[in-house]
Formats: C-alpha cells, sequence, structure tokens
C-alpha cells in the first residue's frame, strides 16, 4: 500500500472531485493499491474496505485520528481523536450462511434508488447467495443482514464538553479520509503555486519533494 502523498494525493483528489463516496473511497483504493484493481477492490466487504481505508490513512496522515462533530443537544462543537488501530479492531464480519456481505457494487447500485423500501429489497436480492435455498421470512433475513454487516458501521461514543450529553456518531472512514485528502490536496495546490512562482520549478518536480522540504523553501519564502 502507498500513501497519498504528492502526484498520487493530487491524483485521487483530481479523479475524486467529480465522483461521491462510494467511488472516491475506490479511487483512493485503486491509487494507493494499483496492483488490486477497482473491480476487485469493489467487492470486498464494506467493513474490509474500510478496514483498508484506515490503514491507508495511518500511513498517510498518521495513526491517530482527529474529527469534529456537533452536539444534536446543544448545538457545542465537540472534538474527538480516534487511534487507528481501535477502529480496526471492529472491523471482523460475521459469517452469514444466506447472505453475502454487502460490497461497494451494492452501494452503487442504491444511487437508482429513491425509496427506502426499494433500498432494502434490492440489498436483500443483491446478497441472498444462490445456494440458499431456505425460505425465510423478510424480518428473518432482516436480522440476519443486519448483524451480517454490522461491523461495517461504526459508531464513536461522545460526550459534549459543554453540556455533558452523552451520545454517538456515525464515523464514515470514506468520507473522513476524503475530507483529509481535500484539504491536503488544496494546501499542497498552494505550496506548488508559491514555489512554481517563486522558483520556476514544474508541478511534479514540486509534489515529488518531501513535505519537510516544501515547508522550509516555504518559510523561507515568507522570511
Amino acid at each position: 500500500m502507498r500513501p497519498l502523498t504528492g502526484e498520487l494525493l493530487l491524483s485521487a483528489w483530481d479523479q475524486g472531485m467529480a465522483n461521491h463516496d462510494v467511488e472516491r473511497a475506490l479511487i483512493m483504493l485503486s491509487i494507493a493499491l494499483p496492483e488490486e484493481g477497482h473491480d476487485h477492490l469493489a467487492e470486498l466487504p464494506i467493513a474490509e474496505r474500510n478496514a483498508l481505508l484506515l490503514r491507508l490513512r495511518a500511513i498517510t496522515f498518521g495513526p491517530v485520528l482527529r474529527g469534529f462533530t456537533e452536539c444534536s443537544n446543544c448545538g457545542a462543537a465537540i472534538e474527538f481523536t480516534l487511534p487507528v488501530d481501535t477502529l480496526l479492531s471492529r472491523s471482523e464480519v460475521t459469517p452469514s450462511f444466506h447472505l453475502r456481505p454487502v460490497n461497494s457494487h451494492d452501494l452503487l447500485a442504491l444511487f437508482s434508488t429513491h425509496d427506502c423500501a426499494d433500498a432494502e429489497k434490492l440489498l436483500l436480492t443483491r446478497c441472498l447467495k444462490p445456494n440458499s435455498t431456505q425460505h425465510l421470512s423478510v424480518s428473518d433475513l432482516r436480522k440476519e443482514f443486519e448483524l451480517l454487516n454490522a461491523s461495517s458501521e461504526t459508531l464513536v461514543a461522545l460526550e459534549c464538553p459543554t453540556c455533558s450529553q452523552q451520545g454517538q456518531a456515525d464515523f464514515d472512514a470514506a468520507h473522513f479520509l476524503w475530507a483529509e485528502v481535500k484539504h491536503a490536496a488544496s494546501r499542497l495546490l498552494v505550496e506548488i503555486h508559491e514555489l512554481a512562482s517563486a522558483y520556476g520549478w514544474s508541478e511534479s518536480a514540486i509534489a515529488a519533494m518531501s513535505a519537510q522540504r516544501r515547508s522550509a523553501y516555504m518559510e523561507m519564502l515568507d522570511a
């Protein structure tokens, strides 16, 4: 797995800007894991896909996540930190006899539906194993589906520092990593613009520099 730095970071940003989070996740992973291929990554259970995104986040931006959310009670900002290893320990998938886990192809298929009931029916139909001949009620399938895909959803326990309200926030690995990629790419583009304007260097030459080296040149420009 390659970290999203330099040209790889800009490529992920460039390809991801016109897409949504499901496709952005596949784009980022395809760039970091070029030997895997887009289709193979799209067939991975969402829990496994998220685990890869978290590992990619760790080698690109560090092993501790830092984020913000809003208190549902008073609206105050809540800052949280999460070690990547803690989230990775929750990514195991519980096997199922009748269903396979949801993957990215399934999520992409949902964009053609606009009704929750239709979306649920589509997911259950797509995830039902071909060799599953035992008849189960929709209720039983729904329970089995929720258990099977429970690890694809990550809930983070939070406490508001202002009103002490305790609650949970849904952590979306794809959305979180994309936000960091977008921010880092924007910062890199600013550095490229300023260094190219000052020294005449090419975009590729500046992007190939280490972050520390670019930072040192930026400090000299600001001196």
